[in-house]
């Protein structure tokens, strides 16, 4: 993707707090609201790619000796262009039957954001309904933080918070006696990432991630849909988390669904003209890792490692078009926050695909470094940001500078 844009966004907090009645308890609930409006500006066409506005409703209630979230999320673009010469069905297809959207169009969205009960023990949390779960040390880079997809309906630009795709799952946590934590997953909810639509400036057009077309022959592209939501392809993992001798560890397992579809290509035969069908179809695999983090007075140190089974890479032969192999992942960071209120991060990430084969569009190792400097003024009111990523191997990448006033 090549994009020169300029980017403007605001954002409006309201609160109100309310009480509602149920039965002849009193219980106090509350009542949120936030209104962001953003648009985008492309200065390579002289013209609006983007003209959002976004309101989040968020409802907190005790009920049945536990809390109730629900965030319904209302998303209109008046000047469409992410969504320009997209199929209508683009959003659903990604989505699984029980996490799509309640109304979706050309130019909005309506949607049950998140919706979850919490409930809490002695040592015992238990979340259930529609929602986030996070794991990992890593900024700007996702290793471990893979168990929700992501919305790429604006490159990787957006915020992860707002680009995680919540699902509905059933996440406990058991607090041990040693004080070490025991997490469990399980999530029926098949959702998988939803892509920019093909003619978006905001599409993905990277040669190891898209065929590429054909200079002989046509190519037919046959479009992804997110598996069927069964027992079988539910995915669920366990976290340990622990605290020994001044480092936070914590050790993952993940059996899911990549939210990334594999795109293989066949050539049809039987007809004058040469035809490549490119079929998309989501894959399973397991994932192994861990992360640890240590403070030494104004650093912090930071490590986290993914090994991942059966991964597809793009392949530079036609057919079919990708290569299964593993894939080992890295990264180290190091934080350090010497001055009052600045942040400052580097981080060193790797990514090692198995075997020898010379086939790859990748290499078989490509390394990757970002920065990121946060600084804060005015009692911590007005925020300044700069978040770099850069590869080493092919010498691109994205900077993000921020502005906040909150």
């Amino acid at each position: 993707m090549n994009i020169d844009r300029c980017y403007i966004y605001a954002a409006i907090l309201l609160v109100i707090n309310s009480s509602v009645l149920v039965g002849d308890v009193s219980a106090a609930g509350d009542v949120s609201g936030v209104l962001k409006s953003q648009t985008s500006y492309s200065v390579e066409t002289d013209k609006l790619q983007q003209q959002e506005w976004l309101v989040d409703m968020e409802v907190n209630q005790p009920l049945f000796g536990g809390d109730l979230t629900v965030i319904g999320r209302l998303r209109l673009d008046t000047v469409d262009d992410l969504n320009h010469s997209s199929s209508s069905n683009s959003t659903s297809d990604s989505a699984s039957s029980i996490g799509g959207p309640r109304v979706s169009g050309s130019a909005g969205v309506v949607k049950l954001r998140e919706f979850y009960w919490d409930v809490t023990s002695d040592n015992t949390f238990l979340r259930l309904g529609k929602q986030q779960v996070v794991w990992g040390e890593a900024d700007g880079i996702k290793l471990l933080d893979v168990i929700n997809p992501q919305s790429f309906r604006e490159f990787i630009l957006d915020d992860f918070d707002d680009s995680r795709i919540p699902l509905w799952m059933v996440n406990t946590e058991y607090s041990m006696n040693n004080g070490g934590i025991v997490q469990w997953l399980w999530i029926p909810d098949t959702s998988t990432h939803q892509l920019a639509p093909e003619h978006s400036p905001f599409a993905f057009s990277s040669p190891s991630l898209v065929p590429q077309p054909s200079s002989v022959g046509s190519v037919i592209v046959k479009d992804a849909k997110s598996p069927s939501v069964t027992l079988k392809n539910s995915d669920t993992g366990m976290r340990f988390v622990h605290f020994v001798d001044g480092w936070d560890i914590s050790l993952n397992y993940l059996y899911h669904t990549v939210d990334t579809p594999v795109a293989r290509t066949r050539s049809s035969e039987g007809s004058s003209e040469q035809t490549f069908i490119v079929t998309q179809q989501y894959e399973r695999s397991h994932l192994f890792g861990g992360s640890a983090s240590n403070a030494f007075g104004d650093w912090t140190l930071r490590a986290e490692v993914a090994y991942e089974t059966d991964r597809y890479h793009r392949s530079v032969l036609a057919l079919p078009g990708v290569i299964k192999a593993d894939q080992w992942s890295t990264v180290i960071g190091l934080d350090w926050q010497g001055w009052t209120d600045q942040f400052v991060s580097v981080q060193w990430f790797q990514t090692t695909i198995t075997g020898n084969d010379v086939d790859r569009v990748n290499n078989r190792q490509e390394d990757r470094v970002t920065f990121l400097w946060e600084s804060k003024f005015f009692n911590e009111t007005l925020t300044l940001e700069w978040l770099q990523l850069h590869s080493l191997d092919h010498g691109d990448g994205v900077a993000q500078p921020r502005l906040s006033y909150n």
